[in-house]
């Protein structure tokens, strides 16, 4: 039974601007609102199992500035264990700027700070996996990552990965496709959304690049793709499970996919329902997280099923 989650991957700060619309190109828009809260896709799915009852701990390089500070703090009132979590004095600590229109969508720049992608291969030990019983990783940075999973492997510790950024995307931040490919060979689940699978396979059609990717690269547990107003796809040698997404008018789209995580990992693996139970509550955690504010749910298990039996 899996009781505790280590999670390896992205902890920043998220500076989120409130507008009507997000701009085109040249054009203008007025900020309605103004907040900084802690984000990070890694820390984000770490917390919503915090909030679902699961102990969980985080790995990540901050800095010692006041983002740092505010992170590890608001990282332990959640209630996930900063342990594992490392201080680079006079570090700059990732923080991100988040543009939030009036119907939830969003668009994210990201400023990497000197710390989050400094974490090394050399620095993780088999000590960290002690009471661990799921890993889960963004590949912030890769390289540690891979080494855990291989820690993970010789001690039979599933292994879930959720690449959040495309391909090319990673490449920028110094992520290597291979080591994406490396990564991918020691997973036991794959997720990603519609951009990433396309990244990988070089197909736009993200069904068809879902399919193409668990032939090339079949993970024991199988691949989800996240794909928005459409739902959420998992597809393993059974066949297909569809999560149906909910009808909700949204206030905030940031961090839904992470609290659709955090659902999985709750309902799949915690609680062992099956796979379309699993991603039907992991669509009603990332609903609910969409009609709040920030990036990060506030719900435990119990407001979750009430919200699935009033839509059932």
């Amino acid at each position: 039974m899996i009781k505790t989650v280590l999670g390896l991957g992205t902890a920043t700060m998220d500076v989120v601007l409130q507008c009507d619309n997000l701009p085109a190109a040249d054009e203008f828009e007025i900020i309605r609102n103004e907040q900084i809260v802690s984000g990070g896709s890694c820390a984000n799915m770490l917390v919503t199992l915090a909030q679902l009852g699961v102990k969980a701990k985080q790995i990540a390089k901050i800095g010692n500035d006041s983002l740092g500070r505010i992170f590890r703090e608001e990282l332990l009132q959640a209630g996930v264990d900063d342990s594992l979590l490392m201080t680079i004095p006079q570090g700059q600590t990732m923080h991100t700027y988040i543009i939030v229109a009036a119907n939830g969508e969003h668009t994210i720049f990201a400023n990497m700070g000197d710390c989050i992608m400094n974490l090394q291969a050399e620095e993780i030990t088999a000590a960290m996996l002690e009471g661990v019983d799921l890993f889960y990783t963004d590949i912030f940075p890769a390289q540690p990552a891979i080494a855990m999973a291989k820690l993970c492997a010789a001690k039979n510790i599933p292994v879930v990965f959720c690449l959040q950024c495309p391909a090319e995307i990673m490449g920028k931040i110094g992520v290597k496709k291979g080591e994406i490919e490396e990564m991918l060979s020691l997973t036991d689940l794959f997720i990603s959304g519609r951009s990433g699978y396309a990244s990988l396979v070089d197909t736009e059609n993200y069904e068809a690049a879902l399919s193409l990717l668990y032939k090339k690269s079949p993970t024991p547990w199988g691949m989800i793709c996240t794909a928005g107003d459409n739902g959420a796809i998992w597809l393993d040698k059974d066949g297909e499970i569809r999560a149906r997404p909910y009808e909700i008018v949204p206030a905030d789209t940031t961090g839904a996919g992470d609290c659709f995580l955090g659902g999985l990992i709750y309902s799949y693996f915690v609680k062992g329902q099956t796979r379309q139970q699993a991603m039907d509550f992991a669509s009603a955690t990332a609903a609910i997280k969409c009609m709040q504010p920030g990036p990060r749910i506030k719900a435990d298990a119990r407001m979750i099923h009430e919200f699935m039996a009033g839509r059932a």
